[in-house]
């Protein structure tokens, strides 16, 4: 694993106060192991990006901080308590949101009602009215649609609406979890400032994300998994090199394996006396008897 032993970028030289700590946590799925020992921190207020090839251990390490997955070893320590063993809706009351792919919004509920569902849980009746206004200002298509059932938004819309909730109401921390997948562009841009404002108002934030650019822009620190484990934790600039090196080497073992195989079949051709059989292979593959 490479790490980058500098200070995360905006913080002092002095030890920072990590809101969130994972400590060589291991997840699972039944028999199937996803994350191996996987450690890294997450400053109070900061921004630290999850990225990674599909299958990485990305979404796995979120449910696993939230709660919706459970260590098999390691620690997840939250605002200095041990939440490893707790369940999601308990973590989530002791401040972490997590906003997944899924979107997460009540599908028959209006806009209104999904709001308002949300601040009065966590901000009580008295201060309804004035977030509900704090967030259609800050995403005027939600007060727009406030009367549109939350199932029938696009997907920007609904990913917008589970931001919403949070950046009214902050919480310590922010795990967000590919908010921009099949998204359009100027919708990827809306997401974006919704979570540059909500880390503004002093929530850290989690983000797992495709778009390595994007969110390394974005980041303060940064995390590189690879087949579960972490092969880099450092500045963003590190993270897109460890990136670039690893897509290089996978290209090569593709590359690589294309050529084994090619070698093979033709070993195999040539112990069954078949010319022909051989020629098909490497002009693209075998081919179909009386074609």
């Amino acid at each position: 694993m490479t790490v980058d032993t500098s200070t995360p970028a905006g913080t002092s030289t002095a030890p920072a106060t990590d809101v969130l700590s994972v400590q060589n946590v291991s997840a699972a799925y039944g028999p199937y192991r996803a994350l191996f020992d996987v450690s890294f921190r997450v400053p109070e207020g900061g921004v630290v990006a999850l990225v990674g090839s599909n299958g990485a251990g990305k979404s796995t390490i979120a449910r696993t901080v939230t709660g919706l997955v459970t260590a098999t070893s390691g620690r997840v320590v939250f605002a200095g308590q041990d939440v490893t063993q707790l369940p999601a809706f308990k973590i989530a009351r002791l401040g972490m949101a997590h906003v997944v792919e899924g979107r997460g919004v009540f599908s028959t509920l209006t806009v209104e009602e999904n709001l308002t569902l949300a601040f009065r849980q966590r901000a009580g009746r008295a201060k309804l009215k004035e977030n509900l206004e704090r967030a259609y200002t800050a995403f005027p298509i939600l007060g727009e649609r406030r009367r549109q059932v939350g199932g029938t938004l696009s997907g920007g819309q609904q990913r917008l609406l589970s931001l919403a909730k949070v950046l009214v109401v902050p919480s310590r921390v922010l795990v967000a979890d590919e908010l921009s997948l099949g998204l359009a562009p100027v919708v990827v841009d809306q997401v974006y400032e919704g979570l540059r404002e909500i880390n503004g108002n002093g929530t850290a934030l989690v983000v797992v994300e495709q778009q390595v650019h994007r969110v390394l822009e974005l980041a303060t620190w940064a995390v590189v998994l690879n087949h579960g484990r972490v092969a880099y934790e450092g500045e963003p600039s590190g993270a897109s090199r460890e990136m670039e090196a690893l897509m290089s080497r996978r290209e090569e073992a593709l590359a690589t394996g294309a050529e084994e195989a090619e070698k093979e079949a033709e070993r195999g051709a040539e112990k069954s006396g078949n010319p022909e059989r051989v020629a098909g292979h490497v002009a693209g593959g075998p081919q179909t008897p009386g074609a």
